[in-house]
């Protein structure tokens, strides 16, 4: 185990759960600010997806110039003066100017934590470090709403939230100093030669997995970002109550990561991977046709999915996960974009009921990916990552 790298990891992920949800509960007030739109509003937060897509495809590039402890440096710093600039921005451009920049810094400090646990842990102890690392996001996920409410009680005034915000990077950035890591961040090791034959063996097992993963993730985010719609269309409640199931929905889903934080399940990430998947579906249809208590509860089954494939991916490639992590996030940022458009539409369309039961064939699709990665790209490894793990 080599603690500093764990350590910095759930301090950065940390700070990239709680920058990067502070911004939903500041909406509404930014777009009364400004007089604009809710289509305009939107381009906040469409800005700073695309900006992450860059940033996670172009981090890789980085990774082979620089050590990773000093790319997540600038990542912190330029998440600093991007939350700075959006608290005073006098208009709406150049709101949006510091929202793609936002949006790139988010990125690296979203990606490197994912390789530097992996290769921090010890085979025993990954699933269960990467489990933790994902529970950080979780608890910054619930206390990103109670830092912009009590900003908005102490200063009346979204822009005092941003201001605030901005001492979790600078925290990370001073961490980032301490002496434990001194002398200890290298260099990911390239060579053209190396890297041209990496890609060649890997780029088709890695994108597969990316999409995957991808592919869950676009179904844990319809559900969180469409619980509070479907609760006031198909049950008529407030935005207050409605917002209480998105609060279950990430307490379900903190919980969930902290039981495979503490308990390592020793079975195959291919059986754990389809039980999250399965489970989910399960839950997706009975919270649409039993009681919606039931879509808050998605949040434990597909909980564990994110670490546990991370998990996966860093066995399957532990010499090229720079390139690995890096396709998954960018896979991420546009599976994402292309879920939002297609939800939105099949709403419009028909209703929030039919697009939840639609958006089934996210959890399908990964379903099938998930069991077909040996067969389709089975290879002789000294450790395979479908057999079970034994008990030590």
């Amino acid at each position: 185990m080599i603690w500093p790298f764990i350590f910095l990891s759930y301090a950065s992920l940390f700070v990239f759960g709680l920058s990067d949800n502070i911004r939903g509960p500041l909406f509404p007030e930014i777009m009364k600010h400004f007089a604009i739109s809710d289509s305009m509003g939107s381009l906040m937060f469409a800005l700073s997806n695309i900006s992450g897509f860059f940033a996670s495809y172009g981090c890789r590039y980085l990774l082979r110039r620089y050590d990773r402890l000093t790319v997540l440096r600038s990542g912190a710093i330029g998440l600093m003066i991007s939350m700075w600039g959006m608290a005073a921005s006098p208009v709406f451009p150049l709101f949006l100017f510091f929202s793609f920049f936002f949006g790139l810094s988010l990125g690296v400090l979203g990606l490197v934590p994912n390789i530097l646990v992996p290769m921090g842990s010890s085979p025993h102890r990954k699933q269960q470090m990467l489990s933790g690392l994902h529970t950080m996001y979780g608890m910054a996920s619930l206390l990103a709403p109670l830092l912009a409410a009590s900003m908005e009680y102490l200063t009346g005034s979204w822009r005092w939230t941003f201001a605030a915000g901005s001492l979790g990077p600078l925290s990370l950035l001073i961490y980032t100093f301490h002496g434990s890591h001194k002398s200890l961040h290298t260099k990911a090791e390239f060579s053209p030669e190396k890297h041209k034959a990496n890609k060649q063996k890997n780029f088709k097992p890695q994108l597969f997995l990316a999409i995957m993963l991808s592919l869950a993730v676009a179904a844990e985010i319809m559900v969180s970002s469409r619980l509070a719609l479907y609760m006031q269309r198909t049950w008529n409640y407030d935005m207050e109550a409605s917002s209480l199931y998105v609060t279950y929905f990430f307490i379900c889903m903190m919980l969930g990561r902290f039981l495979f934080a503490v308990v390592h399940f020793k079975r195959s990430p291919q059986f754990l991977l389809s039980t999250s998947l399965v489970m989910t579906g399960v839950f997706i249809l009975a919270g649409v046709f039993i009681h919606p208590l039931f879509l808050a509860g998605t949040g434990f089954m597909i909980a564990p999915f994110y670490p546990l494939s991370i998990s996966w991916i860093s066995t399957e490639f532990p010499e090229d996960l720079d390139s690995a992590v890096s396709y998954m996030m960018a896979t991420d940022s546009i599976m994402l974009i292309l879920m939002h458009l297609t939800i939105g539409k099949l709403t419009d369309l028909f209703s929030i009921k039919q697009a939840l039961l639609w958006g089934l064939g996210f959890v399908i699709l990964s379903f099938l990916m998930v069991n077909s990665f040996a067969f389709l790209f089975k290879r002789e490894r000294h450790h395979h990552p479908l057999q079970e793990i034994p008990a030590k």
